[in-house]
C-alpha cells in the first residue's frame, strides 16, 4: 500500500469519524455514573432471588483489600478515534495491596522485610505468585474501575466445559474501512498484515447468545490492548499465563457497553440517553446493534457492534512510572507466540515465526471483546458452577459479596512492528550520557547502602551497650547528585555547543572499542608471557534495515533478486597491534589462523521487576580482561552486568541479617531495581557468517602483512595490521540449526525484529568478532547493531 493511500485512508478516517474524544474522567462522572451495580434490594423482589454467598471475615484464605477510587495504575489520555480511549495498567501479583498499609506510611520510601532480599545468585525462571487468594472488594461507584485494574486476575471461563461459555459465539472481524450500518464492508485478514504506529484497525464484532436462556452481564468492552505475556513453564498445557503486563489499552466507548449512546460518525446526531431505545437492526444482515434496553443477550439474537482504533504512536508515559525512561514508552514489535493465542487459534502453530525469542515470553496486541457479570445471577438461571481459580487469581466481589467473572472473552491477534525513531548523532550521545548515568547511580546507590550498612555494624559491634543509630538508620538522600545529572540530561534538548563537547569528552574519550590480551609462547616446558596483543575497531553503530516475514512483504521481490542485498552487508575494520618485550632478536609477529564473525540475537526478560535502567552496548559488552581463551567467552552480559550486582545484593542481605531491617532500612524501590537486574533471563542466539572476506579476499593468512616497528626506547617490538571485513549477513546460519541451499536468505527463515527495550523485555544484536591465532589463543571484540524499520516509500 503506498503512502498516498495510506494517507487518503487516514483523510477518510478522520472525515467520517468525530473528532472529539470525551476523556475517560468525563465519560465516568458523566455517562458512566448511572452504571453503578444493582444491590440486593432489587434483586430480593425477584421470587427466584439465589442471595450471593456469604464471605466470613474471619476466614483466613483471603486478604481484604478495599480498591481505591482514584486508582494510580490507570491512567487515560485522549486518542483517535474519537471512542476509543487509552489507558495502561499494570497488572501484577501485589496489585491489590490493602489500602491500611499505604495510609500507615510514613512519607519515607517503605522499607521491606527480610526475606524481601533473598540471595539472588540465580537468575529465576518464572514468575512466583503469592500462595492465597485475596479477596478485593469495590466499591458502589468505582466498581468498573477496580474490575479493569484486576481483569487479569479474575477467574476467567472462557475455554470451560460448561453450557453458559459456550452459550456465547463471538467473533471478531476486520474490514478495510469505517464500518457503517446497511454497507456490505470489505472484509480483510489480519493475518496477512504487518501493522505499525498510525495504522488504523476498523471491524466489527458479533455476539450470539445460543441458549435457550437470556444471558445477563455487568460490563462489556472492546479495546485493543498490548499485552506482555509469561506462560506456565511447569505446566506446558496451562494456556492462562502466569504474568501479564498490559503496556496498551485503548477502549472503544461506542462498540462497549454504556447505559447512553454514543455517536460514533460524524453522520449519527441521535439522543445521548435516548439512542438506543428499542431493536435497532442492521438491514444487511439482521443483526442487532444494540444490547438495550437491558444487559442481557436475548436467546438466538445476534448482536453487531462496530469499532475503530488507530495504534498510537508511543505509550503513555505512566507505562514506565516507576523509572521514566523514554525507550520504555516506545511500541514494542510483536514477538513470541503465547499460549493463550494458540488456544484461540490452534492453526496458527504451523506458521509460527522463528524470531529468537524466549520460549515461555511474548509481546501480543489484538483487539478483544470480553463479558464479565456476576457470579449469582449466572447461577439461577445455568445451575451452580465453579469458575476455574488459580493461585495468583483475586476473588472481586461488590458490597454484598457477590463475586465478578469473565464469562467469555475473544480476542481476534494483529502484528505491530513499529516503524524506528531514528535520533540524530547528538540525541545518541546524550541517550548514552543519561543510560551511563542512570546506571552508575544505581550500583552507586547499592554500595553507599553496603558502606552505610558495614559502618553501623561496625558501631554495633564495638559498643553493644550504647544506644545507636539515631541518626544513622535515616535512608539516604532518595535524590543523588548523579540522578540530578540525568534529569537535567533528559531536560536538555538544545545544550550549548561548550557543555555537548565536554560530555561528548567524557563518554567518548577513545573513539575505538579495544580489547588486550597477553601474547604468550606456549612450550612443552611452560608458558611465557612475551607481551601483549591489541584489536581495536572504531566505536560505530552499524545499521541494518528490517525485513519482514515472507508473508508480510509487499513487493520486495527485489531482495532476493540478486546474490547480496546490499542493506545487510556491511564493512568492519579492525586493527590489530602485537607488543613483544621479549628482546629476542628473531621477532615474528603471531600467525592469525582464523576469523570468525556472528551476530548475536539477545533477548533479556524480567518475568517480576520492571527493568530499572536502559541497558545499552557500551554498559554491557567490551569489559572483560584476559579474556583470550577460545571455548570460555568471559565477555558476556551476565558476567558484566548480572554477577556484580548480585554479588552486591548478596552482602546487603547479609547486612540486614546481622543489623536488622528496623535499623538498616532499605527503601523498597532499590531493592526491586536490585531484582530487576539480578533476576534478568537472557537467550543470546548466534547466527554465524560464512561469507566474511578479508581485504576484499578470501582468508588466507599468508596474505596477512606485518608493519614491523622497533622501539628504540624500551627495546621492544611492535607489529601492527589493518584488516577490512566485509560481512555478508545474507546466508548467516542458526549456529547449530541445519540450513542450506542454493537460494538461502536468513530473513527467509528466521525473523530479526527492530531492536527494541522495554519494562519487561528487550531485544539488541551485536557482532562478535573473533581473531584466533597460532598459539590457539583469541581476541574478541563485540559491536553494535541495529535493525531498523523504516518507509522505504
Amino acid at each position: 500500500m503506498s503512502s498516498k493511500s495510506k494517507n487518503a485512508k487516514g483523510e477518510l478516517f478522520d472525515e467520517m469519524v468525530s473528532s472529539i474524544l470525551p476523556s475517560y474522567s468525563m465519560f465516568t462522572s458523566t455517562v458512566g455514573v448511572n452504571a453503578t451495580v444493582p444491590e440486593s434490594d432489587r434483586d430480593q423482589e425477584d421470587e427466584n432471588y439465589v442471595p450471593p454467598p456469604n464471605y466470613d471475615s474471619a476466614n483466613t484464605d483471603y486478604q481484604y483489600s478495599i480498591a481505591s477510587s482514584n486508582t494510580a495504575a490507570r491512567a487515560l489520555s485522549v486518542v483517535t478515534p474519537p471512542t476509543t480511549v487509552a489507558a495502561s495498567v499494570s497488572v501484577s501479583a501485589s496489585a491489590s495491596a490493602s489500602a491500611s498499609a499505604s495510609a500507615s506510611s510514613s512519607s519515607q520510601p517503605p522499607s521491606v522485610p527480610t526475606n524481601e532480599l533473598a540471595p539472588l545468585d540465580t537468575v529465576a525462571s518464572t514468575a512466583s505468585f503469592s500462595s492465597s487468594n485475596p479477596l478485593i472488594v469495590t466499591d458502589e461507584y468505582n466498581w468498573k474501575e477496580t474490575i479493569l485494574d484486576n481483569v487479569h486476575r479474575m477467574p476467567n471461563m472462557t475455554f470451560e466445559d460448561h453450557v453458559l461459555p459456550k452459550s456465547v459465539e463471538i467473533k471478531i472481524y476486520y474490514t478495510k474501512d469505517v464500518g457503517e450500518v446497511n454497507k456490505q464492508p470489505e472484509m480483510i485478514d489480519p493475518s496477512l498484515f504487518e501493522y505499525k504506529q498510525g495504522d488504523l484497525l476498523n471491524g466489527y464484532v458479533t455476539i450470539k447468545n445460543t441458549s435457550s436462556k437470556p444471558i445477563n452481564f455487568e460490563m462489556f468492552y472492546l479495546l485493543f490492548e498490548g499485552n506482555f505475556m509469561v506462560s506456565n513453564t511447569k505446566d506446558v498445557k496451562d494456556p492462562i499465563p502466569v504474568k501479564i503486563q498490559r503496556f496498551l489499552e485503548m477502549f472503544d466507548f461506542y462498540g462497549s457497553w454504556n447505559e447512553a449512546h454514543i455517536n460514533r460518525l460524524k453522520t449519527d446526531c441521535e439522543d445521548l440517553f435516548h439512542g438506543c431505545v428499542g431493536d435497532v437492526i442492521d438491514p444487511l444482515d439482521g443483526s442487532y446493534l444494540y444490547f438495550c434496553p437491558k444487559r442481557e443477550l436475548v436467546p438466538k439474537r445476534t448482536y453487531k457492534r462496530f469499532f475503530s482504533f488507530r495504534i498510537p504512536h508511543k505509550l503513555l508515559d505512566c507505562v514506565c512510572n516507576e523509572h521514566n525512561l523514554s525507550l520504555h514508552v516506545e511500541l514494542p514489535p510483536t514477538i513470541g507466540l503465547s499460549r493463550w493465542e494458540l488456544r484461540h487459534y490452534p492453526e496458527r502453530a504451523k506458521s509460527k515465526l522463528q524470531d529468537l525469542s524466549l520460549y515461555d515470553s511474548s509481546v501480543s496486541y489484538g483487539v478483544m471483546a470480553r463479558f464479565i457479570g456476576r457470579k449469582s445471577k449466572w447461577e439461577r438461571e445455568f445451575g451452580k458452577f465453579e469458575p476455574p481459580r488459580r493461585e495468583e487469581d483475586a476473588k472481586l466481589v461488590n458490597s454484598t459479596g457477590d463475586e465478578y467473572i469473565i464469562l467469555k472473552e475473544r480476542t481476534n491477534y494483529i502484528r505491530v512492528v513499529a516503524e524506528t525513531n531514528l535520533h540524530s548523532e547528538l540525541e545518541k550521545l546524550m541517550k548514552k550520557v543519561e543510560n551511563k548515568l542512570l546506571f552508575e547511580n544505581l550500583l552507586a546507590r547499592v554500595a553507599e547502602r553496603i558502606e552505610h550498612g558495614k559502618r553501623m555494624l561496625k558501631v554495633l559491634e564495638s559498643s553493644s551497650n550504647t544506644p545507636i543509630f539515631s541518626q544513622e538508620t535515616d535512608l539516604l538522600p532518595l535524590l543523588t547528585q548523579t540522578e540530578i545529572n540525568a534529569a537535567k540530561c533528559r531536560q536538555l534538548y538544545k545544550p550549548d555547543v561548550e557543555h555537548v563537547r565536554d560530555i561528548k569528552s567524557k563518554i567518548n574519550r577513545d573513539d575505538n572499542y579495544e580489547v588486550v590480551i597477553p601474547y604468550v609462547k606456549r612450550s612443552l616446558t611452560g608458558d611465557k608471557i612475551l607481551g601483549a596483543i591489541d584489536m581495536t575497531t572504531p566505536k560505530a553503530e552499524y545499521h541494518l534495515d528490517y525485513i519482514p516475514p515472507l508473508k508480510f512483504r509487499d513487493g520486495v521481490e527485489l531482495l532476493t533478486a540478486t546474490n547480496v542485498n546490499p542493506c545487510w552487508k556491511l564493512n568492519v575494520p579492525i586493527s590489530l597491534t602485537v607488543t613483544d618485550s621479549s628482546k629476542s632478536k628473531s621477532f615474528k609477529p603471531v600467525m592469525i589462523k582464523e576469523i570468525s564473525v556472528e551476530l548475536v540475537a539477545q533477548t533479556l526478560r524480567s518475568a517480576k521487576k520492571p527493568i530499572a535502567v536502559e541497558l545499552n552496548h557500551d554498559l554491557m559488552f567490551n569489559k572483560a580482561t584476559n579474556n583470550h581463551r577460545c571455548f570460555d567467552d568471559k565477555d558476556t552480559f551476565r558476567e558484566n552486568v548480572v554477577k556484580p550486582l548480585q554479588f552486591q545484593a548478596n552482602e546487603l542481605y547479609q547486612l540486614s541479617k546481622k543489623i536488622g531491617l528496623d535499623s538498616f532500612r532499605i527503601e523498597r524501590q532499590l531493592v526491586d531495581d536490585i531484582k530487576s537486574i539480578c533476576q534478568l533471563e537472557e537467550k543470546a542466539m548466534k547466527l554465524t557468517i560464512n561469507d566474511v572476506k578479508v581485504n576484499n579476499k578470501q582468508f588466507n593468512s599468508k596474505d596477512i602483512t606485518w608493519e614491523v616497528d622497533p622501539l628504540q626506547t624500551t627495546g621492544s617490538v611492535k607489529a601492527s595490521t589493518k584488516l577490512n571485513l566485509s560481512l555478508n549477513l545474507d546466508t548467516m546460519k542458526v549456529k547449530g540449526c541445519p540450513m542450506g541451499g542454493k537460494n538461502f536468505k536468513i530473513y527467509n527463515v528466521v525473523n530479526l525484529v527492530p531492536n527494541f527495550q522495554s519494562c519487561y523485555m528487550s531485544r539488541s544484536y551485536h557482532l562478535s568478532i573473533t581473531v584466533m591465532f597460532s598459539n590457539n589463543d583469541c581476541a574478541r571484540v563485540k559491536v553494535p547493531v541495529f535493525i531498523d524499520k523504516v518507509d522505504m516509500e
